[in-house]
């Protein structure tokens, strides 16, 4: 040691050896003097040689780590004030290198002077790094299997054989829904919480002996809560020898229900996901990383015409032999479409495709799914479709749509492909469905379509645009080509077979036509052109035809049906449209104002002219805008006069179109603009001719019975003008009728006339109807039904068309005059 005597040679290296082998360094402290020295293993256990340091009596205290000072020098005071026995604790030491030696310092008083007072200590300081690092690396272990087990949410369990208890750490309680404790449990603690379908399974997988041979077990079971909730449960176990004799059983718990719903639920999926598979009509089949099938379900059998035991496990090439680009995708590609194949019968087959890899990325690709249709059959309805959007289903001609887009074309490369087109309205078509009804109707449309066909050359377009009017358009410079054409197609439609309807009329036809021999001309222009040619055609006597010619007044571009229609369209928006009104009269006191009145309407044009409805109605009427004419006319008269309608003075009598009649929201319209204006139903009649009616019967009578529903009121408009007059009478419910202006014009001079007139006046009021005679011009024709006892009429002999605006007012006008007459008799 650094300062002590030294003993003999022999005894002090039986001590250093012995002091190095331990590990130990030893310290010798005079207390009086203050001089401490230490042994030469004291030294080398911190890095020095010994007198390397010289040995102050505080020295130890110096390599001493702060943290550690205080309590070394406290537990050396406590020994000192004999407070302890002797001097036991750990601190470290500073080693020569700079890092920390862990010594367990021991020591005592080992002199005292004759007053007892300590002189001197000795101890020994022994290296436990090694100790201490062990000590800090099991902690770490035991952290991270404390951290590990509140990861897992897993419990520890320790089984007793011999004593027949348990110990359940907290994670353990909390998974059995017991309260935190500590101390053990009694076996049947565990028995209690068993599923009564899971306990013997349980119990046995428990005590089976397998887990004494082989040292470890896992089981599944559930337990059933204090709070009743059922829980699966997971164990591990492992049999130990310790305690001896019998041993125990120590093991791992953790609740795995919810990945046991998880599952569950998943297998439903799959259930679910198998059975749609198999119900649903599409084909489906998949692929493994290897490229063969792995699943087909019945659809793809059927489509495939193979069973599933001879498709599953095939290469995908060898299955869509037929179908080459389905072989050909790459693993994680999607694609879809369509491709041509034929069945095992020759049979061509259209089937829609879509590809789906498994899993996405080329590289993490588990598969592919396919997913296929047979659509033939959707094809072939869709070419049915388009070539019934194009064709009229009735004669199977190119329908308006088609001919207006094809006709559209033409016109815009007539300078360089010149072509005639023709319009060709049929005469007398209306009579021949009235007598013989719709169905000889429709065979008569088909015959002459055949014929318009056979008269025009082989590369003509033909068309129905609606009704009894068709066109047809051929490439052609020369007019007297078109013009054979023409006589063809009259000659055809004359000499038609109708079959044993021809002997009440037989058919004939205007026709319109229109050489276009330039570009840059409108398709509706050019139509028009051919529609009012065709009419004027009609008006010169009919069954004959008509080239357009830009000198024929009629058929000048300024005045054609299409321009007239475009110009109704703008009038609407730009206030230049009039409601003119005229009234009807009770014919026992014509001169007297009754507040019905037939509402009318006047087209004032670009140029200022009042155009009358015999000039634009027609055109409306041909190119579909009389229905938007009738809504524009009775939103704007309820708009306007709804309150003096409302008041009881005034009636409003709106004449409907064809159109609007077959229109099936036409009421929907009627009520919302009631609702609006606040007109009442029962001041509004509605006038409808047989024309209009049979034109689409079955809507005009849905309308009807809902306007009168409503207490709107009902007029059969120009009675006995058409062939079935009396028996649109006897189906049509209605509340009046007006009589045919034709019949009244001539009624002084026509016994026949005269005789009609007194017929339907007699069986109109016997069926409870109120009559009107129309076109009253003079004061004998008014005498003449008087005497027959009609009740009502209107004509220009009392009132002739005026604003419905100065009408309204004259009647306002006198109602307040009354209203005055009356204050003041009062």
């Amino acid at each position: 040691m650094g300062s002590r005597r030294e003993s003999s040679g022999g005894t002090r290296s039986v001590w250093q050896h012995a002091l190095e082998q331990a590990r130990l360094g030893m310290w010798d402290w005079n207390i009086q003097t203050g001089e401490c020295s230490y042994s030469d293993t004291w030294f080398r256990m911190l890095g020095y040689e010994p007198g390397e340091l010289t040995a102050t009596s505080d020295l130890w205290l110096t390599l001493v780590h702060p943290d550690d000072r205080q309590e070394a020098v406290a537990s050396g005071d406590r020994h000192i004030n004999g407070e302890r026995d002797g001097v036991e604790t750990e601190l470290r030491l500073r080693h020569k290198d700079g890092h920390w030696v862990w010594v367990l310092d021991r020591g005592g008083i080992v002199e005292r002077d004759q007053d007892g007072r300590p002189v001197r200590m000795i101890g020994v300081q022994t290296d436990i790094s090694r100790q201490k690092a062990a000590e800090a690396a099991l902690v770490e272990v035991n952290e991270r299997i404390r951290l590990a087990l509140a990861a897992s949410a897993c419990g520890i369990w320790h089984f007793d054989i011999a004593t027949q208890k348990s110990d359940w750490d907290a994670r353990t309680r909390q998974i059995f829904g017991l309260a935190p404790g500590t101390g053990p449990l009694p076996q049947v603690t565990w028995h209690r919480f068993l599923h009564p379908d899971d306990r013997e399974e349980a119990e046995r997988k428990h005590l089976d002996p397998a887990l004494f041979d082989h040292g470890s077990m896992e089981v599944r079971y559930r337990i059933v809560r204090g709070d009743g909730a059922v829980r699966h449960i997971e164990t591990l176990a492992k049999f130990s020898p310790e305690p001896a004799p019998l041993g125990s059983i120590v093991g791992t718990v953790r609740d795995v229900t919810d990945e046991v719903l998880s599952a569950q639920a998943l297998l439903t999926e799959k259930e679910r996901l198998r059975v749609t598979l198999t119900a649903i009509s599409d084909a489906v089949l998949s692929t493994d990383v290897d490229d063969r099938i792995t699943f087909v379900n019945p659809a793809a059998c059927v489509l495939l015409d193979r069973p599933e035991s001879e498709l599953v496990g095939l290469p995908r090439s060898q299955v869509f032999e037929a179908m080459g680009g389905l072989a050909a995708f790459a693993s994680g590609s999607r694609a879809y479409g369509e491709l041509v194949t034929s069945d095992a019968r020759g049979s061509e087959k259209v089937v829609r495709y879509s590809v789906s890899p498994l899993a996405p990325g080329p590289e993490r690709n588990s598969g592919i799914v396919f997913t296929l249709r047979d659509v033939t059959s959707e094809h072939r309805k869709q070419q049915e479709l388009a070539y019934a959007a194009r064709h009229d289903q009735l004669t199977g001609l190119l329908n308006r749509a088609a001919f207006d887009t094809l006709l559209s074309q033409k016109v815009e490369h007539a300078a360089v492909s010149p072509f005639a087109l023709l319009y060709i309205d049929l005469d007398h078509f209306k009579a021949l469905n009235d007598l013989a009804g719709h169905a000889a109707g429709d065979v008569a449309l088909v015959t002459i379509a055949g014929a318009i066909r056979r008269c025009l050359p082989q590369s003509a377009a033909v068309a129905r645009l609606g009704g009894d009017e068709f066109a047809a358009l051929f490439a052609s410079q020369d007019v007297d080509e078109a013009e054979r054409c023409a006589e063809c197609i009259l000659a055809a439609i004359r000499s038609a077979d109708l079959g044993h309807h021809t002997g009440y009329r037989q058919l004939g036809a205007s026709i319109g036509i229109v050489m276009v021999r330039e570009s840059g001309l409108g398709a509706a222009d050019v139509l028009a052109h051919a529609d009012d040619t065709c009419y004027a055609a009609k008006s010169g006597g009919r069954n004959r035809y008509m080239v357009f010619s830009e000198d024929k007044g009629r058929l000048s571009a300024s005045l054609t049906a299409a321009r007239i229609v475009g110009d109704i369209a703008d009038a609407m928006e730009e206030n230049r449209l009039v409601l003119f009104g005229q009234e009807i009269r009770a014919l026992n006191n014509p001169m007297q104002t009754l507040g019905k009145v037939e509402v009318l309407a006047r087209l004032v044009n670009r140029e200022g002219r009042m155009m009358s409805p015999a000039e634009f109605i027609p055109a409306a009427e041909r190119f579909g805008r009389a229905s938007s004419l009738d809504r524009w006319i009775i939103r704007s008269a309820l708009s306007r006069f709804g309150a003096v309608m409302a008041a009881g003075d005034l009636d409003l009598g709106f004449n409907l179109s064809a159109q609007s009649l077959s229109d099936p929201k036409l009421w929907n319209f009627v009520e919302s603009t009631v609702a609006e204006t606040g007109a009442p139903f029962d001041s509004i009649v509605f006038e409808i001719t047989e024309t209009a009616a049979v034109t689409n019967f079955e809507a005009a009578e849905r309308f009807v019975s809902l306007a009168r529903a409503n207490g709107c009121r009902v007029c059969l408009d120009d009675f006995g003008a058409g062939l079935s007059s009396f028996d649109y009478l006897r189906r049509f419910p209605v509340d009046n009728l007006k009589i045919d202006g034709s019949f009244i014009h001539n009624l002084t001079t026509s016994e026949y006339d005269r005789q009609i007139v007194t017929s339907i006046n007699r069986i109109a009021q016997g069926l409870g109807y109120q009559v009107v005679a129309e076109r009253i011009e003079d004061a004998e024709t008014l005498d003449l039904l008087a005497d027959m006892k009609v009740q009502y009429g209107q004509g220009y002999l009392f009132h002739r068309p005026e604003p419905l605006e100065t009408i309204v007012e004259r009647i306002e006008a006198g109602r307040f005059g009354r209203l005055g007459r009356s204050g003041t008799a009062g």
